[in-house]
Formats: structure tokens, C-alpha cells, sequence
């Protein structure tokens, strides 16, 4: 390959994302709705029969072939709120976080009209909402951790600089806790949960 050859090959080349495997795409909807004029986050805590089972998050799911993410908010909070799509607003995309890894989550507020807490019991065993301006007001507790990975037996250790001693990087994490009476709000729920409140905060900072 030449000079020219790499020039056309490289012209306007946007950067990648390089993940340890091939991504799966997710879409979240952080829900609002409104009680007697002030808005409430949704949450709903999984069925027992669904994976993470009893833990709380905001309706979503895999990106299905011809959709966009906002598209499939949409679809997963209407088929577990049992709603109408002229029932859900989106109002904007949030965030795209991953896990570190192989999944990637897109997140998007959105309004739900005339919602009248319905929900699918295939998928949700109940639902409930927290005051957004309790949210604003009260940040979670934060804890912090070392991530830790397991290399496979026959790694090649003899390969790298120290062997089995080379000083792996090893990701810090952050876990954040909202504590209510309904359920603890943890995990990537709060997640972005917490990026979003914090993106609401940022107009009242000097």
C-alpha cells in the first residue's frame, strides 16, 4: 500500500469505538409523569420471571433490526407500561453508557400522558415513581470499587513483560444507591439515573 492509497483509504475517517466483543445494542426510557402538577420518575421492579428478576429499572431492551434507539424505547416502555406510542413523548436522548464491555445503552426522557399505572405482568411485577425535585435534592450514597477480570488458564504470561506479575489495569467502578420505602434503586438503573439528575442540576451551578 502507498502513500496515496492510505490517504484515500484514511480521508474522513470518523474514530471507532474498539469493544472487547461484538456490541449489543440496548434503549432505555427514564420516564416522567405528572401528579397533580409536578413530574414523578417511573420505575418498575422486574418480574421474577425475567432475568434480574425483583431488581428496579426503567423499561427497555435490545435494538431490533430497523430500529433506532428512540424507536425502541418507545416499543419496549409501551409494551411494559401497556400503552399507546402517542401515549410516550420523547423528549430527548440522554446518554449512551456500556458496561465495560460488550452491551450499549442508550437512554432517553420521556413523557407518559395519561398513564394509569398499567403494566405488562409478563415483565414487571410493580411500578412506582419518585418526586423529581426528591431526586434533585437527595443524592445517593456512592461507593466505589476495583473491577477484577479472570484470564484463562493457559494465558500466556510467558509473553508479556513480568508474567503473571505485570500490572493489569484494573477499572474503578462506581455504584450508586437511591434508599426509598419502594426499593432500592441501584446497578445501571442508577446509573443513569444519576446522570441524568445530574445533567438537570448543571443550569442552577454558577
Amino acid at each position: 500500500m502507498d502513500l496515496n492509497t492510505l490517504r484515500a483509504k484514511v480521508n474522513d475517517h470518523k474514530p471507532e469505538l474498539i469493544l472487547p466483543e461484538r456490541p449489543i445494542f440496548t434503549a432505555v426510557m427514564i420516564p416522567l409523569v405528572e401528579k397533580a402538577g409536578q413530574l414523578h420518575v417511573l420505575f418498575e421492579v422486574r418480574s421474577a420471571d425475567i432475568a434480574q428478576g425483583g431488581e428496579v429499572s426503567f423499561p427497555g431492551g435490545h435494538v431490533e433490526p430497523g430500529e433506532d434507539a428512540g424507536e425502541t424505547a418507545r416499543r419496549e416502555t409501551c409494551e411494559e407500561l401497556l400503552l399507546r406510542p402517542g401515549q410516550v413523548e420523547i423528549l430527548a436522548p440522554m446518554h449512551r453508557m456500556t458496561d465495560r464491555g460488550r452491551l450499549i445503552i442508550d437512554s432517553f426522557v420521556g413523557l407518559l400522558r395519561d398513564y394509569e399505572d398499567s403494566f405488562s405482568l409478563s415483565e414487571v411485577e410493580r411500578v412506582f415513581t419518585v418526586p423529581l425535585d426528591w431526586l434533585l435534592a437527595n443524592p445517593p450514597e456512592i461507593y466505589r470499587a476495583e473491577m477484577e477480570f479472570q484470564l484463562e488458564a493457559d494465558f500466556p504470561y510467558e509473553l508479556i513483560p513480568g508474567g503473571r506479575d505485570y500490572p493489569f489495569f484494573r477499572p474503578q467502578r462506581r455504584f450508586y444507591f437511591y434508599r426509598r420505602e419502594e426499593a432500592v434503586i441501584w446497578g445501571m438503573t442508577a446509573d443513569l439515573l444519576y446522570h441524568f439528575i445530574e445533567f438537570l442540576k448543571r443550569g442552577d451551578r454558577p
